[in-house]
């Protein structure tokens, strides 16, 4: 576009001057405007950006010459310059050429008598090289905002490539943890139960070879054998017993223990309900619902009143839903986020790749959603 009203600008004027030269001039004529369309493209598609200033100042130069030369609308040419060199927002130099070729459309002006027309030129010039100006300005803060933009979004992507990353960590985290715990139970079965069954089979095979000849030897090692079993039994027991965790740990975050302690310390009526087959979840998925759960159970006594609060969970193959109803009053949507603590539970959900929704229709409810890995 701007090369179209470059070029425009310049045949325009070379046209007006063309009507009112006589015949004989207008072959020369001719040949002088090829000449400067020739100076324009060849700058245009030829010189690099360091030479393009050298070739501004020649241009203005030449284009003063055919104003002196030819008169009438010519001067008007000096105006296709000023989109040469006033966008460009880099340029140190812009303002002396501005100051340079303000000086040439005057001494191209000093043809003409017509005060008038003197002052309008000037003005028009002055006007379109400080819209040219602003529109380079303009030009230059938009792509500033443009690399902002960037840089925030590329900032945005390595965050959540970060985010992915963590997930990942912590889902081997609790695999490896999980496998070590295994191992260990292998282990301590194979190191000492193991053994222990494997000598008795071996007596219990003994027994029953030697009982047809031997039967009080062999009754002897068979009840041998049931003692030992006995202790074996025990043996396993105290195993079971060391690697179940006590019941503090196991229930620390169990929703049935928090509802208990709400219903015993504030008389809350607390209904719990759930659908769908449930599955085991990571500690990290079942701290997520229970502080969620727990956060929205505060905020319905705190800021709503609520008399009744309903517990929904819901167990998809792919996730599990989490809804907190209360029958409260409602709060005000456009403080929601700042005085209720949704930020912090869905900062909690996200980071275990999650999603919180609200809602504030007959009822206010809020819903955690989180992925369901057993």
């Amino acid at each position: 576009m701007l090369l179209s009203l470059r070029y425009v600008l310049i045949l325009f004027p070379v046209f007006s001057t063309m009507t009112v030269l006589p015949k004989e001039s207008i072959g020369l004529f001719t040949l002088h405007t090829l000449l400067l369309l020739a100076l324009v493209e060849t700058r245009r598609a030829w010189l690099p950006e360091r030479a393009q200033r050298f070739a501004a100042a020649a241009e203005t130069a030449y284009v003063t010459w055919l104003s002196v030369r030819y008169q009438n609308m010519m001067f008007a040419c000096h105006y296709s310059i000023l989109l040469t060199y006033m966008l460009q927002e880099k340029s140190n130099l812009r303002w002396f050429l501005l100051a340079l070729q303000t000086a040439m459309l005057n001494a191209a002006l000093l043809g003409h008598a017509d005060m008038e027309l003197k002052l309008t030129a000037n003005l028009l010039f002055a006007t379109g090289a400080l819209l040219l100006y602003l529109l380079a300005d303009t030009g230059k803060s938009k792509a500033e905002l443009e690399q902002v933009y960037d840089e925030l979004r590329r900032k945005a992507y390595e965050l959540d490539a970060a985010r992915t990353r963590v997930l990942e960590y912590a889902g081997k985290v609790e695999q490896l943890v999980q496998a070590e715990e295994r191992n260990r139970i292998a282990r301590e079965i194979h190191d000492d139960l193991g053994h222990k069954l494997i000598r008795l089979k071996m007596m219990l095979e003994a027994a029953v070879r030697i009982t047809p000849d031997q039967p009080e030897k062999g009754l002897d090692m068979t009840k041998q054998v049931c003692g030992q079993l006995a202790e074996s039994m025990e043996t396993l027991r105290l195993t079971v017993r060391r690697m179940k965790p006590d019941n503090d740990s196991v229930q620390s975050y169990s929703l049935s223990r928090l509802i208990e302690g709400l219903t015993a310390e504030t008389g809350l009526d607390v209904k719990y309900e759930m659908n769908g087959i449930p599955r085991p979840l990571y500690p990290s998925l079942e701290i997520v619902l229970y502080r969620n759960a727990q956060e929205a159970v505060t905020n319905a006594l705190r800021h709503g009143q609520a008399t009744e609060v309903r517990i929904h969970m819901q167990y998809e193959p792919a996730f599990v839903r989490m809804t907190v109803w209360n029958n409260g009053v409602k709060p005000d949507v456009s403080v929601l986020r700042k005085g209720f603590g949704l930020s912090g539970m869905e900062e909690r959900t996200q980071l275990v790749g999650g999603d919180l929704q609200w809602a504030c229709d007959d009822y206010f409810s809020v819903t955690t959603i989180v992925p369901n890995s057993a």
